[in-house]
């Protein structure tokens, strides 16, 4: 390679490295740590808190997130969410919003034994493909949970003048003239659709495999411009785990 092919590469590097770092939207998904769905255990329970390790998960993910530059925090109604995001909270001495709308794809586990529960799963994943989408027996559809979801997505979006068009089958977004960094504290399926909404990707009704963050992992989405038309966002990081490795958690 050439000196002056050197330079060009150089200059696309910190042509990109720049734009990077001035996306004038940025969107970080925080799933929450590991939960005890089994106290003392004996049956599951539906909302479980944190498990102790999964506490150190969260102070591990605040520490890690605290310096990013949050504007906004929200969180899922569910304990597991609210204590992950409690640690988060405390850095940055502000108080995430809870939006009921974020919690996570309905299920019922209350009182049954793990295995109980592991049989059940099992269960409803052999069954055929098209009947994902009714979702665990006596909840929501997934079509239900993915309107929910993305409908608790655009009335955070647009608490921040952040809101979608359509053109040409496409999904466009219109941003603040300010940036603007959001922090979302919720769920491997919330945080999943989530990512399939703002990707503009078709649903399936397993979205949680389709983007399969582990506990306690964020996710990191950021607009990107798109001519003149408008913005996209585009994935720059998932299922970042290094906070957890440094802490020794993982």
């Amino acid at each position: 390679m050439s000196g002056s092919d050197r330079v060009d590469v150089s200059r696309t590097a910190l042509r990109e490295a720049r734009i990077r770092q001035t996306a004038r939207v940025r969107i970080t998904l925080l799933r929450h740590a590991e939960p005890d769905w089994v106290p003392g255990g004996g049956a599951a329970v539906n909302d479980p808190g944190l498990t102790e390790h999964g506490r150190r998960q969260a102070e591990a993910a605040a520490k890690a997130l605290a310096g990013e530059g949050i504007d906004a925090l929200y969180v899922s109604p569910h304990r597991r969410a609210r204590e992950t995001a409690a640690p988060l909270e405390a850095l940055l001495g502000r108080e995430a919003v809870v939006v009921p709308d974020l919690r996570e794809f309905g299920i019922h586990i209350e009182g049954l034994r793990p295995d109980e529960v592991e049989e059940r799963f099992a269960e409803l994943s052999r069954r055929p493909l098209r009947e994902h989408w009714s979702g665990w027996p006596g909840e929501e559809t997934f079509p239900e949970f993915h309107e929910r979801a993305t409908r608790a997505l655009h009335d955070v979006l647009a608490r921040h003048v952040i809101r979608p068009e359509r053109l040409d089958d496409f999904t466009v977004w219109h941003l603040p003239e300010e940036p603007v960094h959001i922090g979302i504290v919720a769920h491997g399926g919330t945080n999943a659709v989530l990512l399939t909404h703002l990707l503009d990707i078709r649903p399936v009704p397993w979205e949680w495999l389709r983007f399969d963050a582990e506990l306690a992992a964020y996710s990191v989405v950021q607009a990107r411009a798109l001519g003149e038309r408008g913005f996209v966002f585009t994935l720059q990081n998932f299922n970042e785990l290094d906070h957890l490795r440094a802490a020794g958690l993982r």
